[in-house]
């Protein structure tokens, strides 16, 4: 097969073997960019139908989600009795790959990955579609700890009756009980996998072992798993706690959603963030907390009408970051939660625009000033990059710490920003309007 091709897609290798058929680095000559190439097996078993028809579900699927943590589809066909699938490459390495190597990597960046990957899980939640497989092997860990979500292959529509009860579907180790008993499913089910795969990543081991898939199954249904932090003890009990609430078998005590379990961890991660940040303290030593509220009151309309003691008390729940020069801060495309308020130092905000390689600079901003905004508002993906000119010291606030330590706050943030938005929005139908008056005048002239 390598050095063949299918339709436009020139083979350039193999990338591995799925429980369907084979995968293959490739790439495309129209578009000249490297894909990802899944084929399907004729005749599986027997039920060539049943294959085909998953595999062309996993493309109906994956093509109503548009997210930067999910691996994109960009073409479907058949050709000479193939079918094949293509999809965005991704260079990293699957978490599966991390555990069996037992690679390092520091254990707050593990909760980094966890939220990540779970809130990714929650958008394709909210768009309806569950996963229904969701394990170390179908998650890719990327070179700036950014993920990939893999293999939407026997995912399902929420609208749709999700009953395990005809066929058995999913990766046992990491099944919920609803999919074991064949009973309804909605997104709960993959938050049980969230957990199991969340124990898995932290421990190193999976949560229900057994010597069968049938005693492993009666371990899911029966058998709570040994706390993470007495199989590991450098796992927080914190983080043990809240991964036995993934796995909790009674739906109505397992967090409701995969944003839920994200939210719980990343309550954690400031509070460790907090007490690292001492070391920020020293860089910051002594900063005019007055002048850099007065700042951000003149400066941002969203801060405005927030007293001395409101602005103080969001910052005291914040973590403070350091930034050395060149840092990036966060990447245009990735998602963010956060709004940065500079203490010191300067940063500079690029983006690379269709048609150019290289960025643009949109703004510098300097202590006193503030970005990122937006994340306050909805978890989208960030519009531009910024990296720090010089080595910078910075406040970052959260919008899940402020949302669950401060509603009222959050709320009156949450306010004001939405009445920024408005704003802007309105400006921006106002140029329309004067551009598309301007197009009818030119139009009607001719």
């Amino acid at each position: 097969m390598v050095g063949s091709r299918i339709g436009r897609y020139e083979i350039l290798g193999v990338l591995g073997e799925g429980a369907m058929g084979m995968v293959y680095k490739g790439h495309d000559t129209i578009i000249d960019r490297i894909v990802a190439i899944k084929t399907i097996k004729i005749g599986v078993k027997g039920k060539a139908n049943d294959a085909i028809e998953r595999f062309y579900h996993e493309a109906r699927i994956a093509g109503r989600l548009s997210h930067p943590n999910i691996a994109l589809i960009y073409d479907v066909g058949e050709e000479r009795g193939i079918h094949y699938l293509v999809l965005e490459y991704v260079e990293g390495v699957t978490l599966k790959g991390i555990i069996m190597e037992n690679k390092e990597l520091h254990p707050l960046d593990k909760i980094r990955i966890l939220i990540l990957t779970a809130r990714t899980l929650h958008h394709a939640h909210q768009r309806g579609v569950i996963h229904r497989d969701i394990k170390p092997a179908n998650i890719m860990l990327l070179s700036d700890l950014q993920i990939k979500i893999m293999d939407f292959g026997i995912a399902m529509l929420a609208t749709q009756t999700g009953s395990a009860s005809e066929t058995l579907m999913g990766t046992p180790s990491y099944m919920s009980p609803e999919q074991i008993s064949g009973v309804e499913m909605d997104r709960q089910t993959d938050v049980f996998s969230m957990g199991a795969l969340a124990y898995e990543f932290v421990t190193g081991k999976k949560p229900f072992l057994a010597e069968s898939i049938a005693s492993l199954m009666e371990k899911i249904l029966t058998v709570n798993p040994i706390p993470p932090h007495i199989i590991n003890p450098q796992v927080n009990e914190c983080i043990s706690r809240f991964i036995l609430k993934a796995l909790e078998k009674d739906k109505s005590i397992r967090y409701q959603s995969a944003n839920d379990f994200a939210d719980a961890l990343e309550v954690y991660l400031n509070q460790m963030e907090i007490e690292r940040s001492q070391d920020v303290a020293v860089v910051v030593h002594g900063y005019d907390k007055t002048k850099l509220i007065e700042s951000l009151k003149q400066k941002y309309t969203f801060f405005s009408d927030f007293t001395f003691e409101e602005l103080l008390k969001i910052f005291n729940i914040s973590s403070k970051k350091a930034y050395k020069k060149g840092d990036v801060i966060f990447k245009e495309g990735t998602l963010g939660t956060k709004l940065y308020v500079i203490i010191s130092g300067k940063v500079s905000i690029t983006k690379v625009f269709p048609n150019s390689n290289e960025p643009t600079v949109l703004a510098e901003l300097r202590s006193g000033e503030c970005f990122g905004e937006m994340a306050i508002m909805d978890n989208s993906p960030r519009f531009a990059t910024v990296m720090a000119d010089t080595d910078c010291a910075m406040i970052a606030i959260s919008e899940v710490i402020l949302r669950v330590s401060e509603p009222l706050l959050c709320l009156k943030l949450y306010k004001n920003l939405a009445a920024v938005l408005s704003e802007k929005l309105k400006k921006s139908d106002t140029k329309i309007n004067e551009l598309w008056n301007k197009i009818k005048q030119l139009t009607s002239q001719e």
